[in-house]
């Protein structure tokens, strides 16, 4: 009987059939309420969330596969799995519609100043708040990936001009979706609203600081649906009180939860939301099925799909495994 730890919160709430899954398959789950290495020399696998992996943690566990329930691999330390020969797997496109509807949802939010209507209101006046129709703006998408293309089909439907910039994306493929590849100077300085979709990296680690904050227009918006250290938060509450852009749409921190004396539930002009871009049924159980199906094909001899760290495919071969 092998042992899964499930370390994440939504895996098999909505759904039994990902948890069916493993249990006919022979998988005894686990779900302590946090990770230490007593807890992970426990176990078999392990269905990971949104929380730490260190590479310690790693070479003191008994971890064959870590199935990461999401895309991003910022939270594992893939350089350690790598040289253990751990897979780490994601699931990627299965949130790509969520996240990409979350980011026109905070688009709109920020435009016709949603939060602001609903506080006058919620004091009982009755004053409309005056905002902008995005029809005719410009939305400058950094990162062009899965969910960058799928926020761009939907910002075009709505009359809005896409700029796009992604130096491993090829400026034809960004032009066949009806979206203008430019530099991300170019892109700073002509967005009207600029939406972030890019992996956590040390590249990526605080690209939009002071300096590229000032870039933008100042009647311009910032949102951030990937990851939180991408925006030096200093830097944006800084702009934001200052007045360098007009609003900003967060999804995701440079520290999860949220403390409580973070300097931006004070900022002016920025709505939050709890890293809720993959929250939708849908994302969740595409999320849930894939993982516990790269659990399930690992122990039966196959090599599971969407293999992070490709280095351990060649080991897995070379061991005997199967492509899936």
């Amino acid at each position: 009987m092998k042992t899964v730890i499930v370390a994440t919160r939504t895996f098999g709430k909505y759904s039994e059939e990902p948890v069916k899954l493993l249990e006919k398959n022979g998988f005894t789950l686990l779900r302590p309420e946090y990770l230490d290495e007593n807890i992970l020399k426990r176990a078999d696998a392990i269905i990971l969330g949104t929380g730490k992996l260190s590479g310690e943690m790693i070479r003191h566990s008994s971890i064959k596969i870590i199935a990461r329930h999401g895309v991003g691999v910022d939270n594992v330390d893939l350089k350690t799995a790598t040289e253990l020969g751990i897979p780490v797997t994601i699931t990627p496109n299965a949130n790509t519609v969520s996240v990409a509807e979350l980011t026109i949802a905070l688009i709109l939010a920020l435009s016709r100043r949603l939060i602001d209507s609903y506080r006058e209101i919620s004091e009982k006046k009755f004053s409309p708040v005056t905002g902008i129709e995005i029809f005719g703006k410009t939305l400058g998408i950094i990162g062009f990936g899965a969910i960058g293309r799928e926020t761009s089909k939907r910002a075009i439907c709505l009359g809005m001009k896409v700029l796009a910039c992604d130096p491993y994306v090829e400026k034809n493929i960004i032009e066949r979706h009806s979206v203008e590849a430019v530099d991300l100077e170019t892109l700073l300085k002509n967005s009207d609203f600029v939406s972030l979709h890019v992996p956590l990296t040390q590249s990526t680690k605080h690209m939009i600081g002071k300096e590229q904050l000032k870039m933008m227009k100042k009647s311009a918006f910032l949102i951030n649906t990937s990851r939180g250290g991408i925006v030096d938060e200093r830097a944006l509450v800084e702009a934001l009180k200052e007045g360098y852009i007009s609003g900003a749409a967060l999804d995701a921190f440079e520290q999860e939860p949220l403390p409580e004396d973070s300097i931006l539930y004070d900022c002016p002009n920025l709505v939050l939301t709890p890293h809720a871009g993959a929250h939708t049924y849908e994302a969740i159980y595409k999320m849930n099925m894939m993982s516990a199906q790269a659990v399930v094909d690992f122990f039966d001899g196959k090599i599971p799909l969407h293999v992070a760290n490709e280095k351990v495919v060649e080991k897995l071969l070379e061991m005997g495994f199967l492509r899936g």
